[in-house]
């Protein structure tokens, strides 16, 4: 990977560079602005959603009766939220490559509140152009009552005046795409492999770079080294930069991962 990691350790708590993986320890709005413009291929992230999600919400109540330790999530306020996401996509228009790939996560079922249509809206503006709302089907619904949640959107963008870049061996795919959610989750918003190593797979060119600047446990890192991608990832948590770093370890011993259809 092709990027100078001397200015970025010096605004880190750590870096840590892990076979094809660079991990950063540090708030992604101190690092971003340090990286060279034109050079990353693709973004996948999930970012906080700005619903404070496992603080004080119907989760956080479940948990502490079962006695299991809650765990809230940095800048997942309303108004954090979008500072940080604010900041994250003005950047990616400029260290993104002119046809490239943003993949950005976004809530819960499209509920409580319409964080989905403002992250849409900001997508299009400010040097990004919107392309699609992707579906993942979790395919089982999530705690509640009624309208109980059972799928997330991956909001799809690329830079103005440049095209969403594909793969030339990508089969058409559908814009639903369906996984469980991992059943040995090491963070309360763990996606499954499958979901960014699928787009990740269509959209980044082989040995490009993918940046996830909200990495939590690492999963967009270890889907892109484990189908031949290099990857930076920022994380503000220590405990999850720490399992990220032991995700990715184990990643690069194990070998390719093998991408099945998504139903």
């Amino acid at each position: 990977m092709q990027i100078d990691l001397a200015p970025i350790q010096a605004v880190a708590q750590r870096v840590e560079v892990i076979g094809r993986a660079v991990l950063v320890q540090a708030d992604c709005r101190d690092v971003l602005p340090l990286l060279p413009a034109n050079t990353l291929d693709m973004i996948w992230t999930d970012p906080p959603y700005g619903h404070n999600n496992h603080d004080g919400d119907f989760n956080a109540r479940l948990n502490e009766h079962r006695g299991i330790e809650g765990r809230p999530i940095a800048n997942d306020d309303a108004e954090s939220m979008r500072s940080v996401v604010d900041f994250m996509l003005s950047e990616a228009s400029r260290i993104l490559k002119q046809d490239c790939c943003c993949c950005c996560c976004c809530c819960c079922g499209g509920g409580p509140r319409p964080t989905f249509a403002w992250l849409a809206q900001r997508m299009d503006r400010e040097g990004l152009s919107f392309f699609h709302s992707v579906i993942w089907d979790k395919r089982n619904p999530g705690v509640g009552w009624r309208y109980r949640r059972q799928h997330e959107m991956v909001m799809v963008a690329h830079r103005v005046g440049g095209k969403l870049s594909w793969n030339d061996d990508t089969p058409a795919m559908g814009n639903v795409l369906s996984f469980s959610k991992p059943k040995d989750d090491e963070h309360p918003n763990q996606k499954p492999l499958e979901l960014p190593a699928k787009q990740i797979e269509a959209h980044c060119p082989p040995d490009g770079i993918v940046l996830d600047p909200f990495m939590g446990s690492g999963t967009t890192g270890v889907a892109a080294v484990k189908i031949g991608r290099d990857f930076m990832g920022v994380e503000l948590d220590l405990e999850y930069f720490d399992i990220a770093c032991r995700r990715l370890d184990q990643a690069q011993r194990q070998g390719d991962l093998f991408i099945g259809d998504a139903a």
